[in-house]
């Protein structure tokens, strides 16, 4: 069966074709647009899905959205807002109920609206011109999708699914019990509780962009504790009780997170505000860990691209392992509507887990040959490229790389990465200000699979690690030798790398380490600040050429960039 998965609109669209119950291609459409994000159908990522694949979109089986229909989404939003017991919550102020309902009744409703009504359009207009039997489509909720990318990734038979976001069609976060290809529903919370909007309102307030920076907070958390009076704050404002949480006045408690700003600090409001969503979310899923038994947490949505949290949740006791899926936030959901068809209406029958992520454009022989001639950049051939690279990274020079298939989700994996030897913390100082960055974490190890227990000895989710989604203590020797990728916390977000999954990159790690004692290498985004992970050689040769980074490896191609 051939099944194409349609994302949410809203937020970093994309798609994914899944083919007798595997990922044939999927891909963002940030990453053809060069919108960081984009929001909107997903055109091109659709048009190169097709054109991979060999499939025209009137001839998918099944075209599965992840996404109500237009006014039915509205509705949704509206109605548990609409219908909540203001007058019976007690721990908010009036003044912040009230601040609260205006702004969802005056702002985000109209805005949400608006929203849906010009994203329905799109997606109607490639509906119409693919001429799509209309037949075909396939409905799947935001939330279950989010927790079958989870389920179907994890390769668990059994596990506890959760999911937490701003909010999909009304709802904020779930808890479901999976079972082999079956997920049986065990809670949802509506808004207006939501970590989401919780943790959002911090990253707004610091004047970054709410849903793309809240990546900077965590990294800023870590420079501070939180004091008592400061976690009592934000406590009316977001807590856990009876098995659920609750967020009801984020938006009317605003000009209250603003004042909290000014009077703490911005190292110290960033690690209350983590230490409250660390606090609300680890009492929410430990209540169902207990209620059910299930040992193995899978996480999805928005909310869980907070690796600081997803450590926590692996320190719940009674946790064995959590897996975070790849495209947590809602650029993954398409593949969780392909899923969702797969499993409802297929014959899909196992639950397979994941390798790679490696899913999208791969550069071909004549585009790189083209680009190369277009930059009149100095390019060789190497007979031996990997030991090339281990020598050129263990010289301290900055190595980017543009091979392979391009990964689906926010992570660079290793075909689109920057590298680098990890003992200069001050790297994170100059290589961030060359891409134009603002960043307060470390960048991140890539450390192989035989290394994971010496360099990361409380680590149980080895598999989640493979794609970057949590964090975990260092060891004393990981620390000392690779300063530049541990926190000021004593923590890193390693990728952790086999040579079945990636051959190339294993092995230069694996030589690397042979010439300098080293277990890790700084692995960064292949990226400028607030640009999308390039794609193309072109674009490769042109963000390696702003960065002045020292060389890039295109395909089997190094070209010197600066010495």
């Amino acid at each position: 069966m051939k099944i194409l998965g349609i994302s949410e609109l809203d937020n970093d669209a994309g798609a994914c074709a899944l083919i007798d119950g595997k990922v044939a291609a999927a891909a963002n459409e940030e990453r053809f647009s060069r919108i960081k994000q984009h929001a909107g159908f997903p055109f091109q990522a659709v048009e190169w899905i097709c054109k991979h694949t060999g499939i025209e979109p009137k001839d998918f089986d099944a075209i599965a959205i992840a996404k109500p229909e237009a006014e039915e989404e509205i509705r949704l939003v509206r109605k548990p807002v609409l219908e909540y017991g203001w007058n019976q919550e007690r721990r908010s102020s009036f003044l912040d109920k009230k601040l609260t309902q205006a702004a969802f009744r005056f702002y985000r409703f109209p805005k949400h609206k608006s929203s849906v009504l010009d994203l329905n359009a799109e997606l109607e207009t490639w509906l119409r011109q693919s001429d799509i039997d209309r037949s075909k489509i396939y409905r799947v909720d935001h939330h279950r999708a989010h927790a079958l990318s989870a389920q179907v990734a994890s390769g668990f038979d059994a596990c506890l699914a959760v999911t937490c976001d701003g909010q999909g069609a009304g709802v904020t976060g779930t808890v479901w019990k999976g079972e082999g290809i079956r997920l049986h529903p065990i809670q949802k919370i509506y808004l207006p509780h939501s970590m989401g909007n919780f943790y959002a309102a911090a990253t707004k307030a610091l004047g970054f962009i709410p849903n793309r920076h809240e990546g900077k907070v965590t990294g800023l958390a870590a420079y501070a504790e939180p004091a008592e009076e400061d976690l009592a704050t934000l406590r009316r404002i977001a807590w856990a009780e009876g098995g659920a949480y609750y967020a009801p006045c984020v938006y009317g408690a605003y000009p209250k997170i603003k004042r909290f700003l000014d009077n703490a600090g911005r190292e110290r409001f960033a690690a209350t505000f983590q230490k409250v969503l660390e606090e609300t979310v680890v009492d929410w899923v430990r209540f169902h860990v207990e209620q059910t038994g299930l040992s193995r947490v899978v996480l999805s949505g928005g909310v869980f691209a907070n690796v600081k949290l997803n450590q926590r949740i692996e320190e719940i006791e009674g946790v064995e392992e959590v897996f975070v899926f790849p495209g947590m936030a809602d650029g993954g959901l398409g593949h969780g509507a392909a899923v969702g068809w797969d499993w409802d209406c297929g014959e899909n029958e196992t639950v397979p887990g994941l390798d790679h992520v490696y899913w999208g454009p791969e550069p071909t022989g004549e585009e790189c040959a083209r680009s190369i001639r277009d930059s009149g950049l100095e390019a060789t051939q190497p007979e031996d490229l990997v030991g090339e690279t281990a020598r050129l990274l263990a010289e301290g020079k900055v190595v980017a790389v543009c091979r392979g298939a391009l990964e689906f989700g926010p992570r660079a994996l290793g075909h689109r990465s920057i590298l680098y030897q990890p003992t200069d913390p001050s790297v994170n100082d100059w290589l961030n200000v060359q891409l134009r960055r603002t960043e307060f974490m470390p960048f991140a190890p890539v450390t192989r699979m035989e290394n994971a227990s010496r360099c990361y000895p409380k680590l149980s989710s080895k598999s989640t690690a493979r794609f970057m989604t949590i964090t975990t203590d260092c060891s004393q020797e990981m620390a000392k030798k690779c300063p530049a990728v541990t926190h000021v916390d004593g923590t890193a977000r390693p990728q952790l790398i086999d040579r079945e999954t990636d051959p190339f990159y294993y092995d230069v790690l694996k030589r690397y380490e042979e010439a300098t004692g080293n277990p890790s290498l700084i692995n960064t985004s292949f990226n400028l600040h607030e640009e999308p992970i390039v794609a193309t050689p072109s674009e490769a040769i042109q963000a390696a050429k702003q960065a002045s980074l020292n060389y890039l490896i295109l395909a089997d191609t190094l070209i010197r960039i600066v010495d």
